[in-house]
């Protein structure tokens, strides 16, 4: 099986990494658009997108409260360290109006591919 999915990653030619890079880059376009569909079901793991229904809102209900007044976000991605299914990636974060922040964002690789799992506030953020 591992063996497999090594051909796999090798003939898409996408390390580890750069698919990490990837779901990162997905979320900050999602995020642009206020596509928060394709951030609960494709880029969320599955875990952090079920916290939101104990709160007794969908995840996409939310995503639009989190990320609804954030104008023109990017996200720029700086090391990503993978191990196992385990990854994580330091991002810097701006938005028009905001403060810039840096961020690491933890993601697990799934049967579907990488998910976040959790984004970490800077330290001293409050």
């Amino acid at each position: 099986m591992l063996a497999a999915a090594g051909l796999t990653l090798s003939a898409c030619g996408t390390s580890p990494r750069d698919a990490v890079r990837q779901k990162v880059q997905q979320f900050a376009d999602a995020a642009r658009t206020h596509d928060y569909k394709t951030i609960c079901t494709q880029v969320l793991a599955p875990s952090l997108a079920a916290r939101a229904a104990s709160a007794g809102l969908t995840c996409e209900q939310a995503m639009a409260i989190a990320l609804g007044s954030v104008r023109n976000p990017t996200i720029s991605v700086g090391q990503v360290t993978v191990k196992g299914n385990s990854a994580s990636a330091i991002v810097l974060s701006v938005a028009a109006d905001q403060q810039a922040s840096l961020n690491t964002l933890d993601l697990v690789h799934t049967g579907s591919g990488w998910r976040i799992t959790s984004l970490q506030a800077p330290t001293g953020a409050g």
